[in-house]
C-alpha cells in the first residue's frame, strides 16, 4: 500500500515539473550566507544581535531548508547551550535542556504565543511533533527571560517564527522517501495580494520507526494571514494544528532496555492560534495587541497483549489509558516608545500587560491481575486553573552607536503565591577600532508551580499525598560575561561567553524516608555554571562554516551531585556550500560527551551515577536545482551509522537516507 502512495507522489512530482518547466522564470539566487540576523525575542524590538547583551543565536529559513531538517529539534542539535534529550526514535518524547537546566524552565513559543504545556507534571514543551514547516526563522536566547516573558522562561526562550507572504503569489510541493518506510509530502505557498498577504502549509509524514511496532504518523497544518488596512495599522492572524500518532514500547527497568508493546499508543492534537492588531498612531509610538491560545491534548493507549505485559513484584498491568488536556490562554499589549532618535543617543522604551491562564485537566484507568484478583484503578484530575498577571518594562539606550544599557524588570502576580518581581540588567561596549564587543548581564527569573503540582489527586495505595498547594515559585538568578571578535570584514566571528547560574527551591518529587508518604517540595538547589564559544567562517561568497562548543556543569546541591542527562561537553560543526545557486551542500558533525543517566543503588544498596556513553553524529543533504522550479537531493542522518542513545535504554535510529524533490510554481 505504501508504495502505491510513493508512486502517486513522484507521479504527480513529475507531471508538475514537466508542466512548470517551459515557463522557465528566473529566480533571484539565495545563499545562506547573505543572511542579516535580525531578532525580536531577545529585547521585544527588532534588534541586530551582535550588540545586544544577551546571548541569542538565529537560525535562519535559509539554514533550515540548506539542512533537510524534518523537525525543530534536529534543528537545535546544532546550537550553542541547546541539549535535546529523544526518548528513541520518531515521534517519541522529545525536551531541550537550555545550559543544562531543566526543560521545565524552558519558555517555547510560536509567533510569541506560549506553547507549553500545563497538563504536564513540569509543564515542558515536547518537541516530537513540530516540523520544520513555514518557519522563517528560530531564536534561542539563553539565560532567564523572565523580566519580559515572566513564568517558564528562568532557563532561556525559543521562539518559532513563521513566514509572511512576500512578493507574486507562488507554490511548492515536494516529498521525500527513505530509511525505516519514510515517506513524507509538504505542500507550501505565499505570496501577496493587494493589502493581503499569506502564507499556507500542510505536510505529512509516516515512518515504520527503528523497531518493530513503532510506527508513527504526523500530519501538520498552518496558515498566516496578514492586511495592511491602512499605513499605520496592520491586522495579523496565525493557525498551526499538528496531529501525532505514534507506536512506542514499553521499558524494563531490570534489563533496563525497551521492549516491544504492539499495543501501546500515544495520540497528540496541538492547536495553536493567534491574532495580532499592530497600530502606530504616532512616529515615537507603537502600540502592539496579541491575543493567543495553545491547545494540547494527549491520549495514551496500552492494550491487553499476553506476549507484553508490565510485570512487577506483585501484580501485571493488563490495560491502561489516560488522556490529558492542557490550554494557555494570553492577552499581551505591548507599547513601544521611541524617545529619542538622534545620531549619537538613541532611547527605547517597551512597556506591556500580560494576562495569562493555564488549564489543565486528565484521566487514568487501568487493570491489573494479581493473585488477589482483578484490580480496576481510576484517578481524574478535575479542571484547574492558574492565572497569571504581568507587567513589564525595560529600557535601552544606545549611546555614540557603541554602548548599549538595557534595564528592565517585570512584576507578576500569580494566583496564590503572592507578587513576583524580575530584572534584567546589561551593557554591551562595541569597540570600533578593533570590532570587538564586550558583553556583561544579570537577569533573575522565577518559574510557578505547575497545576499537578498543586492540585494532584491524592493515591493512597502508592502512599501519593497529592498536590501540595503551600508550594512557592523556584527563583533563578544568573550573570554572564561575553567578548564577540570580527576580523576581515566580518569574514571571521568569534565569540566567547562565561555563564553562571543558580536555581533555588527547586520543586521535586519528595518521599518521607519513615513513613515513605510523597508529594512535592520546595527542596533543591541547582548551581550552573559553564562556557560558550562559537565560531564562523565565511571565505569566499557561497561557503558558511559554523562551530561552537559549551562546557556545562550544574551541580545539585541538595543531593551533592552532577544533575543527571546533562553533557559536560559537547560541540557541532556544520558547512554549508551553495555554488551558483545550483548545487548546494550541507555537512554537520556533533559530538555530546558522558553524562550521568541516573542514579540507582547497587547490590549493596548504594547509589550509584549510571552513564550514557558519549556519540558523534554527522548529517548531510546535498541538492541539485535541475531547472529553475525543479530540484531533486539526498539527505543522510547518522551517516556513519553511530550507535547512540540520547536517553540511556532508549535507541537513537541507525544511518537513515531519503531522496526527495521539490517543484515549485
Amino acid at each position: 500500500m505504501q508504495f502505491k502512495r510513493m508512486g502517486c507522489l513522484w507521479w504527480v512530482l513529475l507531471f508538475c515539473f514537466l508542466w512548470v518547466v517551459p515557463l522557465g522564470a528566473k529566480e533571484t539566487p539565495k545563499g545562506v550566507a547573505k543572511m542579516e540576523e535580525v531578532v525580536v525575542t531577545a529585547t521585544r524590538v527588532k534588534e541586530e544581535p551582535k550588540t545586544l547583551p544577551v546571548s541569542t543565536s538565529v537560525i535562519t529559513k535559509e539554514e533550515i531548508r540548506a539542512t533537510g531538517a524534518e523537525n525543530v529539534a534536529d534543528l537545535l542539535r546544532y546550537v550553542e547551550g541547546s541539549y535535546i534529550q529523544a526518548y528513541g526514535g520518531p515521534g517519541r518524547a522529545t525536551s531541550l535542556r537550555i545550559r543544562g537546566l531543566d526543560p521545565r524552565w524552558v519558555m517555547v513559543m510560536v509567533d510569541g504565543m506560549e506553547v507549553n504545556d500545563p497538563s504536564a507534571i513540569g509543564g515542558a514543551f515536547d518537541f516530537s511533533d513540530l516540523s520544520v514547516d513555514d518557519i522563517e526563522r528560530i531564536e534561542i536566547i539563553r539565560g532567564p527571560e523572565s523580566p519580559l516573558y515572566g513564568s517558564d522562561a528562568m532557563a532561556g526562550v525559543v521562539n518559532i517564527i513563521t513566514k509572511t507572504g512576500k512578493g507574486k503569489p507562488s507554490a511548492s510541493l515536494s516529498g521525500y522517501m527513505g530509511s525505516m518506510d519514510t515517506w513524507q509530502t509538504r505542500f507550501s505557498s505565499g505570496g501577496k495580494v493587494g493589502p493581503l498577504d499569506y502564507s499556507l502549509s500542510a505536510s505529512h509524514l509516516e515512518t515504520n520507526g527503528i523497531a518493530k511496532d513503532d510506527r508513527y504518523w504526523r500530519g501538520s497544518y498552518a496558515a498566516k494571514i496578514g492586511a495592511n488596512l491602512l499605513e499605520n495599522l496592520r491586522l495579523e492572524g496565525t493557525f498551526r494544528f499538528i496531529n501525532g500518532d505514534v507506536q512506542y514500547d514499553d521499558f524494563d527497568f531490570i534489563t533496563y532496555k525497551t521492549k516491544n508493546d504492539p499495543n501501546q499508543y500515544k495520540k497528540t492534537d496541538r492547536l495553536i492560534t493567534t491574532f495580532t492588531a499592530t497600530y502606530i498612531p504616532f512616529e515615537f509610538w507603537e502600540s502592539q495587541l496579541k491575543l493567543g491560545m495553545s491547545d494540547t491534548r494527549s491520549k495514551y493507549s496500552d492494550r491487553w497483549d499476553p506476549e507484553s505485559t508490565d510485570h512487577s513484584a506483585w501484580s501485571d498491568k493488563l490495560e491502561s489509558e489516560s488522556s490529558y488536556t492542557g490550554r494557555i490562554k494570553k492577552i499581551d499589549w505591548q507599547n513601544t516608545f521611541h524617545l529619542m532618535h538622534r545620531k549619537k543617543i538613541k532611547d527605547t522604551l517597551v512597556a506591556g500587560y500580560e494576562y495569562r491562564e493555564d488549564e489543565g485537566k486528565s484521566t487514568y484507568y487501568s487493570v491489573s491481575a494479581s493473585s488477589w484478583g482483578f484490580t480496576k484503578y481510576k484517578s481524574r484530575f478535575p479542571f484547574r486553573r492558574m492565572q497569571l498577571i504581568g507587567y513589564y518594562a525595560q529600557n535601552e539606550l544606545r549611546l555614540w552607536d557603541s554602548l548599549t544599557l538595557l534595564a528592565g524588570f517585570r512584576i507578576e502576580d500569580p494566583d496564590d503565591f503572592g507578587g513576583r518581581t524580575t530584572y534584567n540588567l546589561g551593557a554591551s561596549y562595541h569597540l570600533k577600532a578593533t570590532d570587538t564587543v564586550f558583553k556583561v548581564r544579570y537577569a533573575t527569573g522565577f518559574k510557578a508551580p505547575t497545576l499537578y503540582e498543586l492540585y494532584a489527586p491524592p493515591n493512597p495505595s502508592w502512599w501519593f499525598l497529592g498536590g501540595n498547594r503551600g508550594l512557592v515559585p523556584e527563583e533563578g538568578e544568573s550573570y554572564e560575561l561575553g567578548i564577540s571578535q570580527s576580523l576581515f570584514s566580518k569574514r571571521i566571528s568569534l565569540d566567547f561567553t562565561f555563564f553562571h547560574e543558580a536555581v533555588d527551591k527547586k520543586i521535586l518529587y519528595y518521599t518521607d524516608p519513615v513513613t515513605w508518604q510523597s508529594t512535592y517540595e520546595n527542596i533543591s538547589t541547582v548551581v550552573d555554571q559553564g562556557i560558550e564559544a562559537g565560531l564562523t567562517l565565511r571565505p569566499f561568497k557561497g561557503l558558511l562554516l559554523k562551530a561552537n562548543y559549551t562546557y556545562t556543569d550544574p551541580d545539585d546541591r541538595e543531593h551533592h551531585r552532577r544533575v543527571e542527562r546533562v553533557p559536560l561537553n559537547q560541540w557541532s560543526a556544520s558547512v554549508f556550500y551553495n555554488f551558483k545557486d545550483k548545487i548546494k551542500a550541507y555537512l554537520g558533525a556533533r559530538f555530546v560527551g558522558d553524562r550521568v543517566d541516573s542514579y540507582r543503588k547497587d547490590s549493596s544498596g548504594h547509589l550509584k551515577p549510571y552513564y550514557a556513553n558519549a556519540y558523534t553524529v554527522v548529517d548531510g543533504k546535498i541538492s541539485y536545482k535541475v531547472s529553475p522550479h525543479f530540484e531533486v537531493f539526498l539527505r543522510g542522518e547518522n551517516i556513519f551509522n553511530r550507535q547512540y542513545e540520547e536517553v540511556k535504554g532508549y535507541q537513537a535510529p541507525d544511518a537513515s537516507w531519503y531522496i526527495g524533490s521539490e517543484v515549485r510554481f
